[in-house]
Formats: C-alpha cells, structure tokens, sequence
C-alpha cells in the first residue's frame, strides 16, 4: 500500500512563475501573504501530478462532464474569479451594509479547484479504473483533495472551507458567505458556458434536462 498524494517533483520557482502566469487574478489578492500562499497551493498541487502548469489541465469542471469545447482549465479558473468579484461588488454597492471579506473570496475562488491536478491526473485515474474496490473512484474528490493542500501550504481554514465547500461536499455543511459566492459563480460558470453553446454536446445535458444550448460558430 502507498501514499498518492504527496509530491512527484519539488516545487521550484519555475513551477509558481508559471502558476502567476497562467493566473494573473491571484494579483487582484491584497494581503502578500496570502497572496504567496495562493500561488504555493496551485504550485504544490501540480507537483503532486503529472501536470506541468495550470493550462496543461484539461477544461473540464469534473473528470468528463462538463467540457469546455476549447481553451484549459485556466479559462474557468480565472472566469470564477472575476464573476465571484462581480457579484460580491454588486451586492455591496447596492447594499453598503453587506459585509464581504473581499481577500477571502479572491483566495477561495483562485483556490476553489486548485484539487483538480490530483483527480485529473491521468495516473490517478488509470490507478482507479484499474481496481475501484481497493481504491474507490476517485480516491479524494478535487474538492477535498484541495482543501487538504490549502490546509498544508497554510492557507486560513476560511480558503480551505471554500475549495471542500464550493462543490457537491457544501451541500452537507453550512458554507460561508465567501464559499457561497464562490460556490454560486463557479456553478453559475458552467451553466451559461452551457447555454451559449461552449460545452460539448454531450456533457451540456450533464448540467441540466432544461438547458436548450444555443448553437455557436466555434473559432
């Protein structure tokens, strides 16, 4: 028996300029800290995989549905941010009284998929095919997998609860405002990526039997 989940390779400078690259929101962070501690969390996560960078995932929200007809996983990363952002703005300028913590919501939304370099990983995936009885499928889903790594690079727990919370596992605990937003602009994402006609066929009807999915001239 083993451990899969530590590192494959050490996480060098190359690895996080290529993190900042890829991730050029991570800037909109504040606090240097945690700005540091974003950047070490997708940089940890990919060395625990076989990917190289961010834009080396495929663009999927989960492993085969749904999926993005082009781009990488960056385009959602960084559509999350922003539409995270847009949302916490809306309600506190039209309500002042709303209370956001406006770093934690960048942190989370930048960490809300930073497990999904362990449960893409084609190794991983070709481990739990191969016997699921042993192993279940997958092992960690991105959600939690990520929370333990923002836990392990010393991430606050309000980030880690964003990246376990923004998925199926925050139907099963109370989420905070920031998870809320985050978990609400990544579902949000997926589904008007579905119907202006940006997913696969096939994987738009994962989303929803209501969705009629407009036809769209790819480039």
């Amino acid at each position: 028996m083993r451990n899969y989940c530590g590192l494959r390779r050490p996480v060098t400078q190359s690895v996080r300029d290529a993190v900042q690259e890829d991730f050029p929101e991570i800037t909109l962070i504040g606090d240097a800290d945690l700005r540091r501690q974003t950047i070490e969390a997708w940089s940890h996560s990919l060395c625990c995989s076989n990917f190289m960078r961010i834009t080396d995932l495929p663009p999927e929200g989960n492993p085969g549905a749904p999926v993005l007809r082009r781009g990488t996983q960056a385009d959602h990363l960084r559509g999350v941010v922003r539409l995270a952002v847009r949302m916490a703005d809306e309600m506190t300028n039209s309500y002042p009284e709303a209370r956001i913590d406006r770093d934690i919501l960048l942190a989370g939304a930048v960490c809300h998929d930073v497990g999904k370099p362990f449960e893409f990983d084609p190794a991983n995936r070709e481990r739990w095919r191969a016997d699921a009885s042993a192993t279940g499928q997958p092992t960690f889903r991105h959600s939690v997998f990520g929370m333990h790594v923002c836990l392990l690079v010393g991430l606050p727990d309000e980030v880690a609860h964003i990246a376990l919370g923004h998925s199926m596992e925050g139907q099963f605990i109370g989420v905070s405002t920031e998870c809320m937003i985050v978990r609400q602009a990544d579902h949000c994402w997926w589904f008007l990526a579905g119907a202006v006609g940006l997913l696969t066929p096939e994987s738009t009807a994962v989303l929803s039997p209501m969705l009629r999915a407009r036809a769209t001239q790819m480039r």
